[in-house]
């Protein structure tokens, strides 16, 4: 994940945004570029229609390893350069995400009327509502079950060995460091 800035280099206006892992600040910018013709009404959109992409320099901020330093440099890059925000600027046009253009699956009740439909409205059979079977959460395997159990039980078993090792540790430690108090304490009485 990055933080990169766009330099309108005609007007000084600096525009911050993030990129995703494995995109590029250019890669980034492209985007916009792309999302350009779509005609989304944003001022950034405005301004890189009126001076065009060769205006713009595109300079790497900073790269974060998770979402929340990704905030923090991107509110210090905000704060430094006294930017403008490219979040939430959409690059593709409302409704043409790959999820929405997708085609919608037909529910099984549906696909009973259709058939219904074709067969002329009567059933030949009478047929009760059939009910979705629910999960139970079970794997419907003993041998699986017994193996998950183990593998529960051996991972509870590692937790509470080293938390013990860890308070054995402590104890150490304490035991050291309340050792040298005393010792310190007798010397101190002997002046």
């Amino acid at each position: 994940m990055i933080v990169f800035t766009l330099v309108n280099e005609a007007t000084d206006d600096v525009w911050v945004g993030t990129a995703r892992e494995g995109v590029s600040p250019e890669a980034r910018f492209k985007q916009f570029q792309d999302a350009l013709g779509l005609g989304i009404a944003h001022p950034f959109y405005k301004e890189l229609k009126t001076f065009g992409p060769d205006a713009f320099s595109v300079n790497l901020f900073a790269a974060a390893e998770d979402p929340a330093e990704l905030k923090m440099l991107f509110e210090e890059a905000l704060e430094a350069h006294d930017g403008k925000s490219l979040a939430g600027i959409k690059t593709v046009r409302p409704g043409t995400t790959k999820a929405a253009l997708a085609p919608k699956p037909k529910s099984r009740s549906a696909a009973a009327s259709a058939r219904k439909a074709s067969l002329g409205g009567e059933s030949p059979v009478a047929s009760k509502p059939v009910r979705e079977k629910l999960s139970n959460g079970r794997t419907g395997s003993a041998v699986k079950e017994r193996k998950i159990k183990e593998a529960i039980e051996a991972e509870k078993a590692a937790i509470a060995a080293a938390k013990a090792k860890r308070a054995a540790e402590e104890a150490a430690e304490m035991k050291a460091i309340l050792a040298g108090l005393d010792a310190r304490g007798s010397t101190l009485r002997k002046r």
